[in-house]
């Protein structure tokens, strides 16, 4: 949500590739829509959720035991990615994903993908058309027990709710790890734990 005061009536619009602003100023006699470039803004999801937030979920996933190296841990999930259907599933991510950084065999062990919305009511009102686009974070660690884990977080880039689009994501996957052993919570919104 960028703003603009100007005394000729300005409005800001992002685009949904967020590296560039469009800026419209409209006057009695003319409207004309200039592209104001500030430079590529990061596609990874943000580090956490708001406490009250309702487009954003992070959780995190165990590992079975019988995954005993990072590789392990990063082969499953790209497997698990990859059943992922590209033209989404239970009604959300219909334009597709893609993954933006795999450094899961790095020192970060850590893969950022984009998912992008139908276009329905929403999009075509408050986004020029354009699907909205969510921030997926996968980030591998370890929990108190020594298992490996990985810490997720799902986030839309705009709006303050995503009429459950990050949950619907998130179930679809952690139903994949569920049946390969892995221990996945429920995931919840921050509004939605207790305090």
């Amino acid at each position: 949500a960028f703003a603009l005061m100007h005394k000729k009536a300005a409005t800001t619009v992002a685009t949904m590739d967020l590296d560039v602003i469009m800026v419209g100023y409209q006057e009695a006699s003319s409207s004309f829509l200039a592209p104001l470039v500030i430079g590529t803004l990061p596609a990874n999801a943000l580090e956490g959720c708001g406490r009250a937030s309702h487009n954003c979920i992070r959780t995190a996933w165990v590992a079975p035991s019988s995954i005993t190296t990072p590789e392990g841990v990063a082969q499953t999930i790209r497997d698990v990615l990859n059943t992922y259907p590209q033209k989404g599933q239970a009604g959300v991510d219909c334009n597709g994903w893609k993954i933006v950084n795999d450094a899961l065999e790095s020192d970060a062990a850590i893969i950022t993908l984009e998912f992008k919305s139908c276009v329905g009511p929403a999009a075509l009102a408050i986004n020029l058309g354009q699907p909205f686009i969510d921030d997926l974070k996968l980030e591998i660690g370890k929990d108190a027990s020594d298992k490996f884990k990985v810490n997720v977080l799902s986030k839309s880039r705009m709006g303050s709710t995503d009429v459950s689009v990050n949950r619907k994501r998130l179930i679809y996957l952690g139903n994949q790890l569920k049946e390969k052993g892995w221990s996945v919570p429920d995931p919840k919104y921050p509004y939605e734990m207790s305090p």
